[in-house]
């Protein structure tokens, strides 16, 4: 490709420059850079540059000073080697942002550069001219895009008419979407053969106190969504002085989302389109309450108020001008676009990722977990009213374990982020999830192998753009637009559905966390599950594993929508089985047996003793309450006191399951 500048032009340039005082190189006087990552796995056309912060300063300040310089650092020594490179572009990672300085200063993320160079120029050659320079710390080769793939196991599986035989067919449904009653991971009432009552993420009741908000916004790195989808439409993020930009497509460096690219899957004889984006936007926040397909779990109600997605592509098929840091990109737009949620339900290509390439200290990965660790610090932190201070970066574990075992994966195995597994509609692992002490907690994601047709897989939103000839035969049936896939690509965004749920929460009722605190409370809205993992899990090819394999290495349990919205709210939850007459004592709720506060009745509105089954209240046994719930659901019963002459009330939700776990809860 044709240099940029003549060699005239960087003379002239270079006379007025100067060269800053450092050493050769290196972290340390006399040292040259350190070089990561494997040449053969690097992309083509680029490497990043860690430079020292001496020389950072000096690079901004001569980019900054009126040069308007794109294609050169403005330091003659680093401008003769990126003229002889035939250079492009010499760009900041993160760009020079005033407002966000500060905390580019703070994180490190203000000395990572990116050059662009022609793909015809060995990646070793650049790292060899360019580590020769005075001021570069590090020199990292960028990823092939190839090797970055969506977490989902096998094809996706349009939703057909006769799948209607398998449905859940309940009366009473808390959303007029018609599919909702398919989506057992939100309300699992074992009804469908392997399943087990419970299994699920306790959505329905969660939603009696909360079906989304607005103001949260989460960014879907993936594949791209389809901002048209009649079901995600109205929940897609819009950038306010650009109505029309709905994300950016940072895999081919380009405004336009592309989700009419495919490609033929030999393996399985079908075309892959660009489904996984939608799928996992569509267990977020679908539309809820429009009166079509599925719905979503921070969707809102009668078709609004829903969480807002923001599609963050860096994934695809047409190949071109892609990108191996649209990652990193994608976390610098995501944080200055107010998302404080980054769902990812990507990965790396089999064994192309070892431990020693992602932990140590300057890692062919330092530049994307630096952009990971600014989002996390501050996301949410330029918005006043954010519920959260701070971001959350929610990662899918990983779909190899039946081969692996308990092998780290990554990006998921990084500390600072929330690494999540998959569990089936039986509360067991599902049998390719990945699994290790580093998974972080577990959440629906479907298991073909426990059911007995596609319906035990996750249920949403795929592709149905009319200009697209699809192969796959998803027009045929009267839901076109739904189809059905498994993974801990589908685990993850429930993860990230419910922590976009309970800050819409925590918004509507006043409250504020860090991102360290509501982390807390989201890992530990949980179900024990362990007593499940017993016998074998079903594999591929008749393979059987051993299920207390798992035991330690699924997180804490499986993530419980209701359990975060009362830890947010801080209301008690109080555990009954269902149909069994349960005797609850009060007395360490006030003050324990020795305290003098009297307890003196306990109410229940109307609607709450509906929802769980209550026919009536009966007074205190002294401070002990029986009760019998005829109905699975939550209510909230007030309880009134007195202590002195003052009397008050404190709430308490009554939850009602049908099985309950040993240490109290419920599963």
């Amino acid at each position: 490709m044709k240099k940029y500048l003549c060699i005239a032009t960087v003379l002239a340039l270079a006379a007025c420059t100067k060269e800053p005082s450092l050493a050769p190189g290196g972290e340390g006087a006399g040292r040259g850079p350190i070089v990561v990552g494997v040449p053969s796995l690097a992309a083509g056309g680029s490497i990043a540059l860690k430079l020292t912060p001496e020389m950072a300063e000096s690079v901004l300040e001569a980019q900054t000073g009126g040069a308007a310089l794109e294609t050169r650092s403005g330091i003659a020594g680093m401008d003769a080697a990126l003229e002889e490179l035939g250079a492009m572009k010499f760009e900041r990672a993160f760009a020079y942002d005033p407002e966000w300085e500060a905390l580019y200063a703070r994180t490190g993320m203000n000395l990572w550069y990116i050059v662009r160079f022609d793909e015809t120029v060995a990646p070793e050659r650049a790292a060899e001219l360019l580590g020769q320079q005075a001021g570069v710390s590090v020199v990292e080769y960028g990823l092939d895009p190839q090797y970055r793939r969506p977490l989902n196991v096998g094809p996706m599986v349009p939703f057909t008419d006769d799948v209607a035989e398998g449905a859940q067919t309940r009366a009473e449904m808390p959303m007029n979407d018609p599919l909702l009653q398919y989506q057992w991971h939100y309300d699992n009432r074992g009804n469908q053969i392997g399943s087990v009552a419970g299994a699920d993420i306790d959505l329905f009741d969660a939603w009696t106190l909360c079906t989304g908000g607005e103001d949260i916004v989460v960014a879907v790195i993936d594949q791209p969504v389809q901002t048209t989808h009649p079901d995600l439409a109205a929940n897609m993020w819009s950038k306010p002085d650009k109505p029309d930009e709905h994300g950016w497509n940072f895999f081919n460096q380009t405004a336009k989302l592309d989700w009419t690219s495919a490609q033929y899957l030999s393996q399985y004889g079908v075309w892959e389109y660009a489904d996984h984006g939608s799928h996992v936007a569509g267990v977020i926040a679908g539309v809820n309450g429009n009166g079509r397909g599925i719905s979503g779990i921070a969707g809102g109600r009668d078709g609004k108020g829903g969480a807002k997605i923001m599609s963050c592509q860096i994934m695809g098929f047409k190949r071109g001008n892609t990108d191996p840091y649209a990652d990193t990109h994608a976390f610098e737009y995501a944080l200055k676009n107010g998302a404080v949620i980054a769902q990812n339900s990507w990965g790396y290509d089999g064994d192309v990722v070892t431990e020693a390439m992602w932990n140590s200290s300057n890692s062919q990965f330092s530049m994307l977990r630096m952009a990971m660790d600014t989002f996390i610090a501050g996301a949410g932190t330029k918005n006043p009213n954010s519920p959260i201070q701070g971001g959350l970066v929610i990662f899918a574990a990983g779909n190899d374990g039946e081969d692996v075992w308990d092998a780290k994966r990554y990006p998921a195995v990084y500390d600072p982020l929330i690494a999540v597994g998959s569990m089936s509609w039986n509360y067991k692992p599902a049998y390719y999830t990945d699994y290790g002490t580093w998974v972080d907690i577990t959440a629906p994601g479907g298991d073909a192998m426990t059911g007995t047709s596609n319906n035990c897989q996750v249920l949403s939103t795929v592709l149905c753009d009319n200009t697209m000839d699809f192969k796959d035969g998803r027009k045929t049936g009267s839901m076109f637009g739904y189809g059905f896939m498994q993974g801990t690509s589908m685990a993850c965004p429930h993860v990230s559905g419910i922590a976009a749920l309970g800050l819409a929460y925590a918004s509507q009722i006043g409250k504020t966390f860090s991102a360290e605190e509501y982390t807390g409370l989201l890992l530990s809205s949980v179900k024990g599950i362990e007593q499940y993992f017993t016998g074998t899990i079903r594999g591929v090819t008749g393979r059987r594993i051993n299920a207390e394999d798992y035991v330690g290495k699924m997180g804490g349990g499986a993530i419980s929508a209701l359990k975060l919205l009362l830890a947010i709210k801080g209301t008690p939850a109080l555990y009954a089985k269902t149909g069994t007459e349960t005797t609850f004592d009060f007395v360490d709720y006030f003050g324990g047996d020795k305290s003098k506060v009297v307890i003196l009745s306990a109410e229940v509105a109307p609607t709450d003793k509906a929802r769980i089954g209550l026919n009536e209240i009966p007074a205190f046994d002294g401070t002990k309450l029986t009760l019998n719930c005829t109905k699975v659901g939550t209510g909230f019963l007030t309880v009134r006191a007195r202590a002195g002459d003052k009397e008050f009330s404190r709430e308490f939700a009554i939850v009602s399951r049908p099985n309950l776990a040993s240490n109290g809860g419920w599963m």
